[in-house]
């Protein structure tokens, strides 16, 4: 088992422990791949619906090369004052990616005690170089964006799991508020309209309605 999907497993057993939650039903999202004859690339997503606080989807991507990705979106749609989550996990050859992206859609801008002391523990772990993008602009201060050297005595694993465990608690023991959902949905728009990094494949293999309807339904869904 690699450790995308370790951490995969271990994520959803950390965020959903203790809550009321239920697994979505599969679905035409569920099991897909590119180009569908030769199928470079599989994909494997999975939804969980939780009370108290709205959705989580992980996405696992197998591609060439023994590329490994895994996509965990954590979206906040009743309302808590917690920003939205998006992570990046990849394992390829040698090189081990993590980014934790935190966009704050709510009305307070509430100072996120919790997920800054996580960001401040790995300070020291060396930053990934992006290519510019809208959405890097978007993220919070403490937001991480990390490669582990071959060497790093810091795992993906490690690295996952405190910031899971961190965004959980500062998101069920937050308020809520409808105001956040509206922003919730204005930087969702944003992400189908200028582009998310999922844009490009997924709009290969569903097209530019299907990819649109992918994302309201399994990343960013209001309900």
């Amino acid at each position: 088992m690699t450790e995308p999907e370790k951490i995969e497993k271990g994520s959803v057993r950390l965020f959903t422990s203790g809550t009321d939650h239920t697994l979505v039903p599969e679905d035409g999202y569920s099991r897909f791949s590119y180009p569908k004859l030769i199928k470079l690339m599989k994909f494997d997503v999975r939804r969980y619906r939780i009370n108290g606080f709205g959705n989580m989807m992980t996405m696992r991507t197998k591609g060439p090369f023994g590329m490994r990705l895994l996509t965990m979106s954590f979206m906040p749609f009743e309302g808590n004052s917690v920003p939205y989550l998006l992570t990046d996990i990849m394992e390829v050859g040698k090189k081990r990616l993590i980014f934790v992206e935190y966009y704050d859609c709510t009305s307070e801008r509430s100072e996120q005690p919790l997920l800054k002391r996580v960001c401040e523990k790995y300070s020291g772990v060396p930053d990934y170089e992006e290519k510019p993008t809208w959405y890097i602009g978007e993220r919070t201060g403490y937001s991480m964006i990390k490669s582990l050297e071959a060497d790093s005595k810091v795992s993906l694993s490690e690295i996952a799991a405190d910031s899971i465990r961190a965004y959980k608690k500062s998101a069920f023991s937050a308020g809520k508020s409808g105001e956040n959902l509206a922003g919730l949905m204005k930087f969702r728009e944003r992400m189908i309209n200028e582009g998310n990094p999922s844009s490009d494949i997924l709009k290969k293999v569903f097209g530019e309605k299907g990819a649109a309807d992918f994302f309201k339904k399994c990343v960013m869904p209001e309900k």
